[in-house]
């Protein structure tokens, strides 16, 4: 049995062209079932005869309807034909692009150049703005190599190498970052006062933020670098994530300021901003909005070194050292600490930490064997854990109230986006060193793909 394909062209004016493509031969009856229906390598042969039918065909009227001169309709004289080709997603196909001498009238008042080529104001790129997308796509989602392999294997692309997805990838990235860039401009010019009723509303954007450490390529000035990474957070929006290298980014403040405007942010409207400490990530909040911020040190962090601290008191007590007396009252004071810092108890949690590294700071005097350089470590952890409660205390806040809200108290969704972002890109499924500007690139793709956007109306690249 044989099967053809023919493609069936009709214009207008009800003129009909058919072009045979292909033909498809089985045997009459089908012995196995690796025989039924379309082979791979058939559908791409397929897809590719297509694909050079509708091209050829649309680019050839193109030309033809663009031949007439637009001011007085005669046809422009024809100089001579030359070749373009296009990548597609279905093939790289070569068209005819006629060049055409200008009109007359044109030439009269010198209002066109000497020569008119249609198809080449037509064709503004090389490859297709689907192609440059679904390449950037797998470039963010998988490594360039293994995009390169995949699109060959299931589509007639060519040529599928890893170094177009890596350019493309960096192309889109670009033209993402301009986006986000231009977006956070056009909203500064006009400014937003919210009333008061707004401005104490319990409904307010929530970043949360995080970094992340990328092995750097060799020769670069460190081992690592950092990236960061978060997420915005309103009610009645989806979640919109964001990622940056610093270094590179020519203005990180509008990347983070664009994923806000994104979630209904306005000039003015207070913003949350939850991270683990570093007073370089509320910075970026507040140079992106300009106005006031909320800053808030994640509970995680601080409940972490609050372990430290309990876990050496345990060993401490494993050895039952001769001041029994002092410490129990450490203890006490221990086991309090969790409970005055989650309920806002701050000024009395640097009260208890005085007293344990006062404890401590006897203990070592004993010189016991075992307990002083326990002691020792018990003391540092408490001037660590009281000089971080001094440095971020405009950012300690009553957690348990704000947990009962039912409101974010942590950075936890930042560190998952984090994996989601980096590790599983750059850092532990695909272990692989990065140059900080081929990273950032990758990030701002990488982002666009996990939010859904890089299909979206708005962003459309290379068009």
């Amino acid at each position: 049995m044989q099967w053809t394909v023919r493609l069936e062209a009709r214009t207008s004016a009800d003129e009909v062209t058919t072009t045979e493509l292909v033909t498809f031969s089985r045997p009459g009856v089908v012995s196995t079932l690796a025989e039924v229906g379309l082979m791979l390598d058939e559908t791409k042969t397929l897809l590719a005869k297509l694909q050079a039918g509708m091209l050829c065909g649309q680019v050839a009227a193109y030309a033809a309807f663009h031949r007439a001169c637009a001011a007085c309709g005669v046809l422009q004289p024809l100089k001579d034909r030359r070749t373009r080709r296009l990548q597609t997603l279905f093939g790289t196909v070569e068209v005819e692009a006629p060049r055409f001498k200008a009109c007359r009238c044109r030439l009269a008042t010198s209002l066109a150049a000497v020569t008119v080529s249609p198809v080449c104001a037509l064709l503004t790129a090389r490859c297709t703005p689907e192609l440059e997308r679904v390449q950037a796509e797998l470039g963010a989602r998988t490594s360039f190599r293994d995009g390169a392999r995949i699109l060959e294997s299931l589509l007639p692309v060519s040529p599928a190498n890893h170094e177009s997805l890596r350019t493309r990838t960096h192309a889109v990235a670009l033209q993402l970052e301009a986006a986000d860039r231009q977006a956070a401009a056009e909203v500064t010019a006009v400014p937003h006062k919210p009333d008061k009723a707004a401005v104490a509303d319990t409904s307010r954007p929530v970043v949360m933020l995080d970094g992340a450490y990328i092995r750097a390529v060799p020769g670069h000035q460190t081992r690592n670098f950092e990236a960061i990474c978060g997420k915005v957070e309103h009610e009645g929006h989806a979640t919109r994530r964001f990622a940056l290298v610093r270094s590179v980014a020519g203005q990180p403040h509008a990347l983070l300021r664009a994923a806000l405007l994104d979630q209904g942010w306005r000039e003015g409207d207070v913003v949350t901003a939850i991270s683990d400490g570093d007073p370089a990530l509320p910075a970026l909040v507040r140079s992106a909005t300009g106005g006031p911020v909320e800053p808030i040190l994640d509970w995680f962090h601080l409940s972490m070194r609050v372990q430290h601290v309990e876990q050496i008191m345990g060993g401490l007590c494993t050895l039952e050292p001769p001041l029994l007396v002092p410490l129990d009252h450490a203890r006490i004071d221990v086991e309090r600490l969790r409970h005055l810092l989650w309920n806002g108890h701050h000024e009395k949690a640097r009260e208890a930490l005085n007293r344990i590294a006062s404890w401590a700071k006897d203990a070592i005097a004993l010189d016991e064997p075992g307990v002083e350089a326990k002691a020792r470590r018990l003391a540092a952890r408490c001037t660590e854990l009281r000089s971080y409660i001094e440095n971020n205390e405009g950012a300690l806040i009553d957690y348990g109230q704000r947990h009962r809200d039912g409101k974010p108290i942590s950075t936890s969704r930042a560190e998952g986006t984090v994996n989601q972002l980096v590790s599983a890109r750059m850092n532990k499924r695909q272990q692989m060193r990065w140059s900080p500007r081929g990273a950032h690139r990758v990030l701002q793709v990488r982002v666009a793909v996990l939010d859904g956007r890089f299909g979206h109306p708005a962003i459309q690249l290379a068009a």
